[in-house]
């Protein structure tokens, strides 16, 4: 998926990052933080919506390599560094990639945002796993019923509309 969107020219980046900024706009103003999308108010958003997608991105990205590193038997901490080096130099080759697509740079505070959301997503990961096993909290299941009980929520208001 991270190679696909880096492949996209930088027009074709622009459209579909303006129509993600715009969504996400119109669902704030559905909570009623805001009052009035504007496009002036979607490019204005739209520069902080492209870097959080990227943090967001290599964050999942760093917990599917961890994840991965513990299931072929690397443990400790080391595990965490290894899925940290891995996303990272993913981000490196990722802006070396961006280099040969037309209209687009390779940027090194964009290995630096994508860095920082591995971080975030490995210390997810490792809070997790430390609840798990020094609380005896089995968070999957918590966070399942979480979610089971949003969409019958969400399933309610709808049909309540």
């Amino acid at each position: 998926m991270i190679f696909v969107f880096s492949a996209q020219p930088a027009a074709e980046s622009e459209k579909v990052s303006h129509g993600a900024t715009s969504i996400i706009l119109k669902f704030i103003e559905n909570l009623a933080i805001i009052s009035g999308v504007s496009v002036d108010l979607i490019e204005k958003t739209d520069h902080l919506v492209r870097k959080l997608a990227h943090a967001f991105v290599f964050f999942v990205l760093a917990m599917l390599v961890v994840n991965a590193f513990l299931r072929t038997g690397v443990k400790g901490f080391r595990v965490f560094i290894f899925a940290f080096i891995v996303t990272s130099l993913y981000a490196c080759t990722d802006e070396i990639h961006q280099m040969f697509v037309p209209g687009r740079a390779c940027r090194l505070s964009d290995v630096g945002i994508d860095s920082m959301g591995a971080m975030f997503g490995l210390c997810l990961f490792g809070a997790v796993c430390w609840l798990n096993c020094h609380t005896g909290i089995d968070l999957s299941e918590r966070i399942n019923t979480a979610v089971y009980k949003l969409n019958v929520f969400r399933s309610l208001r709808t049909n309540n509309e």
